[in-house]
């Protein structure tokens, strides 16, 4: 669902005071559970371990159907929010300010399809990109390194795919090596812990329309246990740019 889908349900709902404190209704917090989970590609099952409560509390919460405070306020730490996102009273937005809020948040990210980057083949694809953005959501400072030495492979690869340099790199023997070093890096980093999921994301420019950028995403598997079954990620367009001068 898009924001332009997201906009259409706020419309159809009933207008409230906004000069009264009031509750969320049901339906937004059921629609904005719904929404965070999805966002971030867990089952029900997934968000009721990381909240600790019942698989029908979830269910019952995503219905609309009232639930404790105590039930809320865990589900709501469990999906990013404060205490009291989804109960406590508050000056409603209005339509419009509504509307804008859900812009600044969700308007920006795009969708890209990924998978686990286990392949020469996902190593290929992200070299020959025009860039690559490195995507970690919550992912501590313990990985600097390993995710730094990640991009230093990936830019080493990207520079000896270069269609300027590949002709002069014509050894199929080394550049599998370099790979298969990659894909050791690799497991070493998911043997720490983490998750390395890979894309490419269509990001045409105005003299640049072919651009693409390789979507590199790292996450905490103890964290995030169900990444490795994720086919989607979402980022933030504004992290994407044209290289500035001097730059590649």
């Amino acid at each position: 669902m898009n924001v332009s889908d997201i906009v259409e349900k706020i419309a159809q709902m009933p207008e409230r005071r906004t000069d009264v404190p009031t509750p969320p209704p049901l339906e937004v917090v059921a629609f904005v559970v719904r929404w965070s989970r999805n966002l971030k590609h867990w089952k029900v099952s997934t968000l009721a371990d990381f909240a600790r409560v019942s698989i029908s509390t979830v269910e019952r919460v995503e219905r609309g159907d009232r639930v404790s405070e105590e039930a809320l306020d865990r589900i709501a730490v469990a999906l990013g929010y404060e205490k009291g996102a989804y109960h406590a009273p508050r000056i409603p937005l209005g339509p419009e300010r509504a509307f804008e809020s859900l812009v600044e948040t969700y308007g920006h990210l795009e969708e890209v399809a990924v998978s686990p980057m286990k392949t020469h083949r996902a190593i290929r694809e992200a070299a020959k990109c025009d860039g690559i953005l490195l995507h970690r959501p919550d992912v501590p400072q313990t990985y600097d390194e390993d995710i730094a030495n990640l991009a230093e492979y990936l830019d080493l690869a990207s520079f000896v795919l270069a269609d300027w340099i590949e002709s002069s790199f014509d050894d199929e023997p080394r550049r599998r090596k370099l790979y298969n070093d990659i894909l050791d890096h690799i497991r070493g980093m998911e043997r720490r812990g983490l998750t390395v999921l890979s894309g490419v994301m269509p990001a045409p420019q105005p003299t640049l329309p072919n651009w693409k950028i390789a979507v590199v995403s790292v996450t905490p598997k103890l964290t995030d246990p169900g990444a490795i079954k994720r086919s989607h990620v979402y980022v933030d367009k504004r992290n994407v740019s044209l290289p500035t001068a001097g730059e590649p």
